[in-house]
């Protein structure tokens, strides 16, 4: 009978060592005592499953400890740290969750200096700290996955500044760290070159009307860096809890501001338009796709009476886009946002006003009610009542009448300031007040 070599002694050895660990765990699992057992197998009194759990971790790989309540409270309380931004103390954070740490702290002053009212270089200010919080994740990422993320020489040695290791242009990071060649990844990857070329083009300047042609872009931007920060890190990274919507609306207050998209970027250095046309040659999958940008509308609305904002910005609420605007957008950021603001008229003061400031005799019914179903302000005859336009008219359920804005008024008299005009509009022909003698 040949006998075994010492390595033939081992590998039988830990073959009946994994035979026995699995005994063991299958009657743990059925029930049994870790410390009965230790006793059972190796006479060991003193362990108290100690002994168990090292042999079952050792020849199967397997854990059976079981966290005790207090060790999952601690987990929790980590991921609430990790969450608001901190390291846990007593924590060796690796190097990668020092850089996550940078990133979102880089993301959330960058969301800062975008909702201050008062900051002046708006654009500049956040086109720097956005590829800051780019520039950090992408190298939590690397490093994490063990890539490659500095400059290296041609021996490959990194490239050293007064002592320190030089990172790779952030273009290149992110290559590395995002890649792929569908839509979404090729769109995030051309909305942060976006901001880094933005970064290096306006910086120190002061550009107010760039703030709002960039909204797309930076919408975009803040909800790939956040997508990213759970699908790879997770939850407790999320910088979700620390936002909320501004209460002001950045930029309403120029005028000129409220003019089209084409209007402001003709406004703005040759170089900065380039810059922003680019959109023009990329590949429509990507310039379309919301990983790239996400546009905004915001429409003008005149405030129920002369005096308050300059401007209001009306959110649609889904299902209420006028067509024209439809057919120009392909996406929206749609929030629903109830305003209640200025003054609301009645239909008959309405009426005694559009009577007052065309000459022309103008009552609540005929003319008024007319006029409002004609112009779609209210629904035709026999349809329940409801509000159609928020702009001109709200139904009021608690009342079961409409009220009506300064807006409404105003466009009555326009259009029915001569008599062809108020035919249209009512259905009637336009009687003055003068020849009837009063002014009903």
């Amino acid at each position: 009978m040949q006998s075994l070599t010492p390595m033939a002694h081992i590998a039988a050895g830990d073959d009946e060592d994994r035979q026995l660990a699995q005994q063991l765990l299958t009657r743990w699992e059925q029930g049994e005592k870790k410390s009965q057992l230790e006793i059972e197998t190796w006479g060991d009194a003193t362990a108290h499953g100690r002994h168990f759990d090292r042999f079952i971790r050792t020849h199967l790989g397997v854990s059976t400890t079981r966290p005790s309540k207090q060790t999952d409270q601690i987990a929790d309380l980590q991921r609430q740290i990790r969450r608001l931004g901190g390291i846990p103390v007593g924590a060796a954070p690796p190097d990668w969750e020092t850089q996550l740490s940078h990133a979102r702290d880089a993301c959330l002053a960058a969301l800062r200096v975008w909702n201050d009212p008062t900051a002046r270089f708006r654009t500049s200010a956040f086109a720097l700290l956005i590829v800051t919080a780019w520039n950090g994740l992408a190298i939590s990422i690397l490093q994490r996955g063990h890539v490659e993320w500095r400059k290296v020489d041609e021996q490959g040695a990194p490239v050293l500044h007064e002592g320190v290791a030089q990172s790779r242009d952030t273009k290149d990071l992110v290559v590395l760290a995002f890649p792929g060649q569908d839509a979404p990844r090729r769109a995030l990857r051309e909305n942060i070159g976006f901001w880094i070329d933005l970064r290096n083009c306006v910086a120190h300047r002061h550009l107010p009307g760039l703030d709002l042609v960039v909204i797309p872009q930076a919408q975009s931007c803040l909800i790939n860096l956040e997508g990213v920060l759970i699908d790879t890190f997770g939850e407790e990274y999320s910088i979700a809890d620390a936002l909320t919507v501004p209460l002001q609306l950045s930029g309403f207050r120029d005028p000129g501001i409220l003019s089209s998209r084409k209007t402001l970027q003709n406004r703005l250095p040759l170089e900065v338009q380039a810059l922003l046309n680019r959109v023009d040659g990329l590949d429509p999958a990507v310039a379309s796709d919301p990983a790239y940008q996400m546009r905004v509308a915001f429409l003008p609305v005149v405030p129920a009476s002369g005096r308050g904002a300059d401007a209001v910005a009306y959110f649609l609420k889904p299902g209420e886009v006028p067509s024209e605007l439809e057919e120009s957008l392909e996406r929206y950021v749609i929030l629903p946002k109830i305003w209640k603001g200025g003054t609301w008229f009645r239909a008959g003061e309405v009426a005694s006003e559009v009577q007052r400031r065309t000459g022309f005799k103008f009552v609540a019914a005929p003319h008024h009610s007319n006029a409002a179903e004609r112009l779609g302000v209210k629904p035709p005859k026999g349809e329940p009542p409801r509000t159609c336009d928020i702009a001109y008219a709200e139904y009021v359920s608690s009342f079961k009448q409409y009220q009506y804005t300064q807006a409404w008024i105003d466009r009555l008299v326009v259009l029915c300031c001569n008599p062809e005009g108020f035919s249209a509009t009512t259905g009637r022909p336009a009687v003055p007040v003068a020849e009837n003698g009063d002014s009903d």
